[in-house]
This record gives structure tokens, C-alpha cells and sequence, in this order.
């Protein structure tokens, strides 16, 4: 990613906080007005931590949300592998599945004998 495309995303994500930070800001100053003389600090923390957390989560969300977007043209579950690499039937995946996989064999076996058994 270039410099000039990480601060188009940084501007892009910053604006759409934008409505958001501007509530946190007046939820702020309301609790500030509302305050007794004198007992600011006491009377306007709390509201300002609660309103900063709304925010700090916002932003987190909308952070992460930005990531997941710019990231989903990029990700490809087969990546590397053209079609027909994906395993075949002998069971040659990564994981050792497949239509004859290992796990596949443990169901038919078990089919034959449940089989066996009805007769």
C-alpha cells in the first residue's frame, strides 16, 4: 500500500468519525454546564469517561471495519494454487481430506459394517 493510499484511508475513516466525535465532544460539554460550581471534576468525569469509551469503540469498530473492506479484494482462500490444484479425490489436501481422504474411508468402512450387521 502506498503512502498516498494509507493517508486517503486515514482521512477517509477519520471523516466518517466525524458525527461521532463531535457527539462525544457535546455529551462532554453538556456534562461540564451541568456541573455544580465546584465540584466539577467530581461531577463530570464519569460522564466524560462513559462518553469516551461510546467513542473509543466507535472508532475502534469503524477502524476494523475499514481494514476488513480494504483487505477483502486482496484475500483469496485458494491464492497460489491454479484450478485443479485444489486436491483431488486420493485425498491429497492439506488436511488430509478429500472424497477418498482418510475421513472418508472411516465412513464408508463404517457403512459396510453397519451393513453387515443388518443382515
Amino acid at each position: 500500500m502506498s503512502a498516498e493510499s494509507s493517508d486517503r484511508q486515514f482521512e477517509n475513516w477519520a471523516e466518517s468519525l466525524r458525527t461521532e466525535y463531535e457527539a462525544f465532544l457535546r455529551q462532554s460539554w453538556a456534562a461540564m454546564q451541568a456541573a455544580r460550581k465546584g465540584h466539577w471534576i467530581e461531577d463530570t468525569e464519569e460522564h466524560v469517561r462513559e462518553a469516551g469509551e461510546v467513542f473509543r469503540r466507535q472508532a475502534l469498530e469503524k477502524l476494523l471495519q475499514a481494514q476488513v473492506t480494504e483487505g477483502q479484494g486482496s484475500f483469496s482462500p485458494s491464492a497460489g494454487r491454479r484450478l485443479g490444484q485444489q486436491g483431488s479425490a486420493d485425498g491429497d489436501a492439506p488436511d488430509g481430506g478429500g472424497a477418498r481422504g482418510s475421513a472418508a474411508a472411516g465412513v464408508a468402512a463404517a457403512r459396510r459394517r453397519a451393513g453387515r450387521a443388518g443382515r
